[in-house]
């Protein structure tokens, strides 16, 4: 036998075990999903992501297609994200990513839709997540000054759940809040309140009790000045506001003011005010 037919029947014999071998597994029950696994679900409970995954059950784990399994699941507008593996011979695993709260929003009055504690979350994308017990627990910073005529729920500015929210005020605390987030992945630590009672005057508070008027624009470079004064040995005990409306400079109070003097005394405080030039 020449070497070109040795050649030829070795390749058709391979031809002939790849076709077997894949009949085989396309088809032996051996490879029939018999188990769902789901991880990552915390509002969406695993009985409901089942009744839609069910028909998976039975079926040849090759046989599915994970990529249209994923994108139904993914209707949900609880979930944000989906991933499903294999898991031979005869499991799949879906991991699911839901739409978490990075803020939480202090609410003028309760929502039905939202929940009975008078505020709810809010997503990285401005969409509204009602909470749960669970959700207490999470250490994240309120967003406060929204108005009751802001948030009619006879309006489109009106708070539905898992649905974007129109509301200047919320952009504008989601805005400021990813904007310090980027310019500080310490922020959590530090950041208690975002207060937009006025739009155009945000203030934000800081662990343990600082208080902080941001102004207008420039907030990575006012946050930057906020973090060389926190840094300076005592100056978080020794001022209690950091006023940051004017141009590199920063208006420090002093939170040491003292009680007023009963009637018929006087004595000449001290100066309460620095400023910082940054």
């Amino acid at each position: 036998m020449t070497n070109g037919k040795r050649t030829f029947f070795v390749l058709v014999a391979i031809i002939l075990i790849f076709c077997g071998t894949y009949i085989y597994v396309c088809h032996s029950p051996n490879f029939d999903v018999i188990e769902i696994k789901i991880r990552g679900n915390h509002k969406i409970t695993s009985n409901e992501i089942m009744k839609k995954v069910q028909p998976c059950l039975g079926k040849n784990i090759f046989s599915l297609n994970l990529t249209q399994i994923e994108a139904e699941l993914k209707k949900d507008p609880r979930i944000k994200g989906v991933l499903i593996k294999r898991r031979f011979p005869q499991s799949i695993l879906i991991e699911v990513q839901e739409k978490m709260p990075i803020l939480w929003l202090s609410l003028p009055a309760k929502f039905p839709d939202l929940g009975e504690w008078g505020f709810c979350g809010l997503s990285i994308d401005q969409e509204i997540i009602p909470l749960d017990q669970e959700d207490l627990y999470r250490d994240l910073p309120m967003v406060t000054g929204i108005e009751s005529k802001e948030v009619d729920p006879k309006t489109e500015n009106a708070l539905k759940p898992y649905r974007k929210c129109s509301n200047l005020k919320v952009a504008k605390a989601l805005e400021l809040y990813s904007t310090l987030l980027s310019a500080d992945p310490d922020l959590e630590k530090l950041l208690a309140e975002i207060n937009l009672r006025d739009i155009s005057d945000p203030i934000v508070y800081l662990l343990p009790g600082v208080k902080v008027m941001m102004g207008l624009g420039d907030f990575k470079k006012k946050w930057r000045r906020v973090k060389t004064i926190l840094a300076m040995e005592n100056k978080v005990n020794q001022f209690l506001c950091l006023d940051l409306r004017f141009d590199d400079q920063v208006v420090l109070t002093d939170s040491s003011r003292k009680a007023p003097l009963p009637e018929g005394k006087s004595e000449n405080p001290p100066d309460q005010t620095k400023v910082q030039n940054l």
